[in-house]
């Protein structure tokens, strides 16, 4: 499989809400319309199987990066969920 790039080439912004888009994991638990509870846990399972599996395969250095990445990761996830519910509750 040929290496997609994490960058838009010409805007250089992430491109993983592309992805995500693209993925029969997020295609099929928008199906009905409604994310449930349990495909959440299920999703939550199969990316910590995934990361289980390559966390073994990682040199020590390149195993230290990622989990900077990772917690920088939860940061900007932490905040974009924070700037959603303060939007929300002004619309409230």
């Amino acid at each position: 499989m040929a290496r997609k790039s994490w960058f838009d080439p010409e805007s250089n912004e992430m491109m993983f809400s592309k992805y995500m888009e693209q993925m029969e994991s997020w295609q099929a638990a928008l199906a009905d319309g409604v994310v449930e509870p349990e495909e959440v846990r299920q999703q939550a399972q199969k990316v910590a199987e995934m990361l289980r599996a390559l966390e073994s395969k990682l040199s020590d250095e390149l195993h230290e990066e990622l989990t900077n990445i990772f917690y920088e990761w939860a940061v900007l996830m932490g905040m974009e969920r924070l700037v959603q519910l303060t939007a929300e509750e002004g619309r409230a």
